[in-house]
Parts: structure tokens; sequence; C-alpha cells
């Protein structure tokens, strides 16, 4: 998209320009959307619900329970925020608006990724904190479980964004989707039970969900035994968030076209 100056002569908007940009569109979604009824229930007390009820009574220890209840906290407060503000701004026809500002399409999903990472941060190191102080989990290798955090929410936050440019502008029938890819999903990505454990099957589906990865690099850095090892992890789940991401706007640019 370009911009004309005043001297009329159209001008490109360059990168620190589209980054300010994209920064705007995130505070904005942070200041609107983090505290909505909806993103707390489906972000927050959903995967804890979730997790206490498929752990509860099992016979191990605690400390071992709290790599699954991060990455089950990231992958659900990170992939909220996205599919909630997205179906909403086209109800209320803010999307276009935001266009018009005139904010580039790559732009714009950037934003709403930034937004969907630092509400995945937050909610993520809240579990983090819990166990390390009352319930004895120990941080052996921070890098590894910072990338983790940090590369998995980026790559999860786009796969949000992305499945909320599908179906309805209804908020509720986008989470509807949401969910119903989001639940066989953290089956199949070692947050319950490791990869190793899966069957041999379900070992293969997991090759083709980043939560996998995400999850195998945070119980890796809490010290416990690792599926695809860190390289592998880090790598894969940055080309996923890139392509991802290039889904996003591709879908995006659809949207504006009226397609």
């Amino acid at each position: 998209m370009e911009v004309t100056l005043d001297a009329g002569v159209p001008q490109k908007p360059g990168v620190l320009s589209e980054l300010m940009k994209s920064f705007s569109i995130a505070i904005k979604d942070m200041k609107i959307y983090y505290f909505k009824p909806a993103i707390l229930i489906f972000g927050i007390l959903f995967p804890v619900a979730i997790f206490f009820a498929f752990t509860v009574g099992r016979n191990v220890d605690a400390s071992a329970l709290f790599p699954g209840l991060i990455a089950l906290t990231l992958f659900f407060s990170t992939t909220t925020v996205g599919p909630f503000s997205m179906p909403w701004e086209r109800l209320n026809r803010t999307f276009e608006r935001i266009l018009f500002a005139p904010v580039s399409v790559s732009a714009l999903a950037l934003g709403k990724t930034i937004s969907a990472v630092v509400f995945g941060l937050i909610m993520s190191v809240v579990p983090l904190l819990l166990g390390i102080l009352f319930f004895g989990s120990r941080v052996s290798n921070a890098w590894v479980l910072f990338l983790g955090i940090f590369i998995g929410n980026a790559s999860i936050a786009n796969m949000g964004t992305l499945i909320s440019t599908f179906g309805s502008k209804q908020p509720q029938n986008v989470m509807l989707l949401l969910n119903l890819i989001r639940l066989p999903m953290m089956f199949m990505s070692g947050i319950f039970v490791p990869i190793f454990e899966l069957p041999h099957w379900a070992r293969i589906v997991s090759w083709f969900s980043p939560v996998s990865y995400a999850t195998d690099l945070i119980r890796c850095g809490l010290g416990f035994k690792d599926y695809f090892g860190p390289l592998i992890s880090s790598l894969v789940l940055i080309a996923f968030g890139v392509l991802l991401f290039l889904a996003c706007v591709l879908r995006m640019t659809a949207w504006n076209r009226g397609d």
C-alpha cells in the first residue's frame, strides 16, 4: 500500500513505520480484548480446568505436571486473542477502517500476532513461577525454556489468527471452530503424555502440530526427556511460524478484496 506525501510523490512506507503501526494495533488489542470475559474463560480458566481434570489422581511427582500445564496455558491463551478479536472487528467493520488508516495487511497481521504473543507470554509465565516457587520445578536449561515459550508463542499465535480468518463473523462461531481444532491437538502434542510414550501413529500426527515442538522445548528446559531435540524443535517452530504468518496475510488480503 502506498502513502502519498504533500509533494504528490507516492512513497512506500518503511519497515520502521510498518512496525510502529503493528505495535499500535497490538496495544489497541491489549487494551480492548485482554480483559473480555471470553478471553479470560477460554484463554485461562478453560485450559487450567482441562489440565487438572486429566491429571488429578495420577501418581506422579507434581513438578512433572508443570511442563504440560505451561504448554497448555501457552497454547490456549495465545490462540484465543486473534480468533476473538478478528471476527469482532469484521462484524463491526473496524477491520476495513484499520486498512484505510493506511495500514498494510502484513502490518495488521503482525500486530495481531504481537498482541497474542504478549498475552501468551504473560499467561505461560504464571504456571512456570508457581511450579518453581511451590512445587519443586527446576529450570535446567533457561535458554531452551525461553525458546520454547517465546518461539512457541509466536508460532502458535499465527495459527490462532489464521483460524480466525475462516468461517463466520460471529466470535462465538469462530471460537467453536477453534476448539474443534484445539481439543484434538492437545492430546497429540505431548501435553498430557510425553510424545515418546504415545502410540506410533500418534507420534506421526504430533509431527504436524507446532504445539508438539513448543511442549518438547519446555520439557527439555525444565529437565525432562525431550523427543525432537532443541535444534529441530526450534527450526520447525520458526518454519511453522513463517508459513502460518504468510497464510494469515493471504487470507486477510482476500478479505480486503471481498473474496
